[in-house]
């Protein structure tokens, strides 16, 4: 036999253990939840000024919102003091916005440390019961189911809110 033939015939024939790789088909998992800073508009360069209700509207029908001036105590679920107006604000943006929306807490963890998810769970829902507090729909402001999970741990203190478009059936 020509030797080209009986390579074909081994590779052929022979199957992965004769070098033919064959992978198994990675099941489809849904894209991580990612939300770009929205970077407040400075005032000359020495005040930030926050979103406007026009622009939270906008930036939550493109998807998603990030809510940089919320913060957590170190460790705790507990929202640093914010301004009630802008609980308030971002409420009403939810209740002119299109669709249904879900609370999601980046996990936070120093370098080398395990991520900490489920005071990241604990914190989007007290968020969002401060938010439904403050007038959001509790029907379209959904509880953060931890799936899709969001694609980065933060540092301690470091970690931004986000309101996400939940996909419609």
């Amino acid at each position: 036999m020509q030797p080209g033939i009986l390579m074909l015939a081994t590779l052929l024939f022979g199957g992965p253990s004769f070098g033919l790789r064959i992978d198994p088909p990675t099941p489809a998992v849904p894209a991580p939840v990612a939300c770009p800073p929205t970077h407040s508009r400075a005032l000359l360069g020495l005040v930030a000024v926050p979103l406007s209700l026009a622009e939270m509207v906008s930036e939550l029908e493109r998807g998603c919102l990030a809510l940089e001036n919320v913060r957590f105590l170190p460790g705790q679920d507990t929202i640093e003091s914010v301004s009630p107006s802008q609980f308030a604000q971002v409420a009403r943006a939810l209740g002119l916005a299109k669709g249904a929306y879900r609370v999601a807490v980046p996990p936070e963890a120093a370098p080398g440390a395990v991520p900490d998810s489920l005071q990241a769970r604990r914190r989007g829902m007290r968020l969002r019961d401060e938010l439904v507090h403050y007038g959001a729909s509790s029907e379209r402001l959904l509880e953060d189911s931890g799936w899709p999970p969001t694609p980065m741990v933060a540092a301690p203190g470091a970690a931004v809110p986000m309101l996400v478009r939940v996909p419609e059936p």
